[in-house]
């Protein structure tokens, strides 16, 4: 299989399902969207943060971490899901009563390399904004904890995207390549700090989880905690310096209802 590169390879793979939301075939895999709130202090919704969900031939869900961490699954593969993933959720955002909030969009840290070194102003991506009249300064790009092809890289496609109007993320911080040199390579708009950083706080080891909030406030950047699923890990979070909040506690991932005209 090789890369998909033009809007008629993914137009051929994208379709409406039975809810009138936007979904995509590739091989045996069927990519659905659901989107999962981020509040503010106020309790706000901010932004959406845009998931896949993956289906096997027989309906059954793959786990996107099985799949993208998967060594038997081809680079090309995971790449063409990465992006083909994108093309749903912004179609499905467009349609959604959200669509004047941010949305934050999880990338390979290869894909927005690639992204990057393809030349972003002429890019599927940038075009597919222009038509769905999103502008980049509402798109969150999320770098997830995976390995880049080189840091230098990564770096500079953080800075070509940051150029053209996108905020950087960096997804999971305090997981495997989400870490303190990642952040000082890409200066990244919003930290998200991992899950576990959240539970070790609850369970009395705090000291990850304040150096995170510290890095953020070094870097001018902002921060989400990730993973809050009591009220007492919601309270204890609002009692810190900390931006943004997300978890099942406050609202779980969901397909968004259309409520606009679709556009292919």
């Amino acid at each position: 299989m090789m890369l998909l590169t033009d809007r008629h390879q993914f137009a051929q793979r994208i379709r409406v399902d039975h809810s009138g939301c936007y979904a995509a075939q590739y091989k045996d895999y069927t990519l659905k969207s659901v989107f999962q709130p981020i509040f503010n202090r106020s309790n706000a919704v901010i932004g959406m943060e845009a998931l896949v969900r993956l289906f096997d031939k027989n309906s059954q869900p793959v786990p996107p971490a099985l799949f993208f961490q998967n060594k038997q699954v081809s680079l090309v593969d995971q790449l063409n899901v990465d992006r083909l993933s994108r093309a749903i959720h912004l179609r499905n955002f467009s349609m959604s009563r959200y669509r004047d909030r941010l949305i934050f969009l999880n990338f390979l840290p290869i894909s927005s390399e690639r992204l990057a070194a393809e030349g972003l102003k002429s890019s599927l991506l940038m075009s597919r904004l222009k038509a769905l009249q999103i502008d980049a300064r509402r798109v969150v790009v999320e770098l997830v904890e995976l390995t880049a092809f080189s840091s230098q890289t990564l770096s500079c496609a953080a800075r070509h995207l940051n150029e053209e109007g996108f905020l950087i993320a960096i997804d999971d911080f305090g997981c495997k390549e989400s870490n303190p040199e990642r952040v000082a390579k890409v200066k990244p708009n919003i930290i998200k700090l991992d899950r576990q950083l959240l539970q070790d706080y609850m369970q009395g080891s705090q000291s990850a989880l304040l150096d995170g909030i510290a890095l953020a406030q070094q870097w001018g950047a902002k921060t989400v905690v990730e993973g809050i699923e009591t009220q007492q890990q919601l309270e204890a979070m609002h009692a810190l310096e900390v931006d943004f909040f997300q978890g099942y506690h406050l609202a779980m991932p969901q397909e968004l209802p259309p409520c606009l005209k679709q556009v292919i």
